[in-house]
């Protein structure tokens, strides 16, 4: 059989194949990338069985109504969706079945109220029911998001095996697959808790969603199969929550482009620190309105100047520089440090306003 991830993206497409009918299933596609799908299906002969999405997703269109369009595949969602394209809706302890291949069917609510996850053949595909290591797992503070649902869910999961594979619909860090083995060790959103607590962890983290991810999820239940009028931002980890991390994890949090204007507008108390070199600070990226220019170099001997009673959002170009700011600001003991994923290329790219003098 064949279990792979196609679009070595932060957004995770698995083609599932049977070697032994030459079927094929794929979940959570990507609009974009469709005819590629398509000619990856048609060089290997396969026949495409159905088109899985494992929630409505809020970052990118799917491309689930395009392709069952164009194969006739069935498209299957858990039967909680709303979801207009929906030609099969899948129940909790369900089996997709072809050639050698059973997939069991969870259903795991927490991050959407029609979350799915697919157990089968050694592997869980968790959508956005569970990231890797200490990404966690899919925000809980959109629409739908229920900390107490997603609690439960992760009952369903306790009795899988350590060696069982995990393959999740998002990646921020540049990974694509774990085991449920390193992810009880390094994931905190498996360490053991009682509700309350986590309820607690996951209010710390709350975002609220971007206006441009409504859109998307509008689309997506629509089963909209182009882009025009959906403004969807690059470099964003949209579907991560953004918030500080339980004091043992090393990676600080990512921000979103979004989510920043949006704690600006609110007037939070934030500290903008930008790490690029002055030259960068005015060229065609511009700077955020309200910054401090503090270049990477010197950061170490200018923290008087870094307020201990703000939050910290390290700002660079992609994302690279302010990480290594976060970590250096987190090795002081300054524990609410956050990175503006994708730096000042995303927030240009998601067209919000920039300085220049």
């Amino acid at each position: 059989m064949t279990m792979q991830e196609l679009n070595h993206l932060d957004c995770k497409t698995w083609l599932i194949a049977s070697d032994k009918t030459h079927e094929a299933v794929l979940v959570d596609p990507l609009l974009e990338k469709s005819g590629e799908y398509l000619a990856r299906l048609q060089r290997d002969g396969l026949k495409l069985l159905a088109v899985i999405d494992t929630h409505t997703h809020a970052d990118h269109l799917s491309g689930a109504h395009f392709l069952h369009e164009k194969t006739g595949a069935a498209v299957a969602m858990h039967a909680a969706t709303r979801a207009a394209p929906v030609t099969r809706r899948l129940a909790d302890g369900e089996t997709i079945s072809f050639g050698e291949i059973a997939l069991q069917v969870f259903h795991t609510p927490g991050h959407t109220t029609d979350s799915l996850s697919l157990y089968g053949n050694g592997a869980l595909l968790t959508g956005d029911f569970l990231f890797l290591g200490t990404q966690g797992a899919g925000r809980l503070d959109l629409p739908g998001g229920d900390p107490a649902a997603h609690f439960s869910s992760l009952e369903k999961i306790a009795g899988l095996k350590d060696e069982v594979e995990v393959l999740p619909g998002h990646d921020y860090q540049g990974h694509e697959r774990s085991t449920l083995r390193d992810e009880r060790r390094a994931n905190p959103v498996l360490t053991p808790r009682k509700l309350d607590e986590y309820r607690k962890w996951w209010d710390a983290k709350k975002m609220g969603p971007a206006d441009w991810m409504k859109a998307v999820v509008k689309a997506n239940l629509e089963g909209r199969m182009d882009a025009t009028g959906v403004a969807i931002p690059q470099g964003v980890s949209a579907c991560c929550a953004a918030g500080p991390e339980p004091a043992h994890s090393d990676a600080p949090p990512q921000l979103a482009a979004a989510d920043l204007q949006r704690m600006l507008n609110e007037k939070r108390k934030l500290f903008l620190l930008d790490c690029r070199e002055p030259k960068e600070y005015n060229d065609e990226l511009g700077h955020i309105a309200g910054s401090a220019l503090i270049p990477l170099g010197e950061v170490g001997n200018r923290l008087g100047e870094i307020p201990a009673d703000a939050a910290v959002v390290s700002i660079c170009r992609s994302g690279k520089r302010a990480a290594r700011i976060a970590q250096l600001l987190r090795s002081f003991g300054r524990g609410e440090v956050w990175i503006l994923t994708g730096g000042m290329i995303a927030w240009n790219q998601a067209g919000l306003p920039v300085e220049r003098r």
